[in-house]
């Protein structure tokens, strides 16, 4: 188990713990709602990755490893999930739930001098092809369960909008498949910074449960091994409702 992996389940358990304590104490208990929300959005690569896409290893002909930028070796994607939860005091959304990513590797890749870290006015550029052409690279997909704690700024069942950030943790498989090839897929983790704002849309005339329209954007800030790691933008509804 990598030392990204260990933090990031250490992180998962801290979570929960300081959940706990939080609403431990509290003697009158505010309102509680139960959450289910789909979603679904945009996704822009990010960061850079030593060598491995995680299927595919990137060296030079000599076999040294090259780093390369995400916007090099994917390309924007895709990505949905839904989850289900329960807001907590107002203001502490609690929610598990799934989540599918589109991963669109690049056919084609440039090495450089300064990947190497070699003297440009010694060596010339050359391009170098990934195994597969366009019509017949492998079909990259990560599923993951999430786990997300969010904290809203405003009582969203008390006002028409609330912004939020929180913290998600997401753990699952990237899996590769391609014709006349063996199936394989990687265990890995992530660790995200969510960010978003409600928009209330809805609300019965009880006030039992209501809907709200919802920006749904994260960061992904730890990744374990060559995991891709994403910036995403998504929209999606959330419907509350008292148990």
């Amino acid at each position: 188990m990598s030392k990204t992996t260990k933090m990031i389940i250490m992180l998962l358990f801290a979570t929960l713990a300081l959940n706990g304590v939080a609403t431990g104490g509290i003697v009158r208990v505010a309102k509680r709602y139960n959450v289910v929300d789909l979603f679904g959005g945009y996704s822009t690569p990010v960061g850079s990755y030593d060598g491995l896409s995680g299927f595919l290893d990137f060296t030079d002909e000599d076999g040294r490893s090259v780093d390369i930028d995400a916007d090099r070796l994917y390309d924007p994607t895709f990505h949905i999930g839904l989850n289900y939860g329960q807001i907590r005091n107002n203001r502490m959304l609690v929610s598990v739930g799934f989540r599918y990513t589109r991963i669109d590797q690049v056919n084609l890749y440039q090495i450089t001098t300064t990947d190497l870290g070699l003297d440009p006015s010694q060596y010339v550029q050359w391009e170098a092809n990934s195994m597969f052409m366009e019509k017949d690279k492998p079909s990259l997909s990560q599923y993951d369960f999430d786990f997300n704690f969010s904290y809203l700024f405003l009582p969203i069942s008390e006002n028409f909008w609330s912004p939020y950030v929180g913290l998600g943790i997401r753990g699952g498989l990237t899996a590769a498949t391609h014709k006349g090839f063996e199936s394989e897929s990687h265990l890995n983790a992530a660790l995200a910074a969510n960010f978003g704002v409600e928009v209330k849309v809805w609300e019965s005339p009880k006030k039992r449960s209501f809907t709200t329209l919802a920006s749904y954007n994260s960061y992904d800030l730890l990744a374990s091994g060559n995991r891709p790691r994403f910036l995403n933008f998504g929209l999606g509804l959330k419907y509350y409702f008292r148990p």
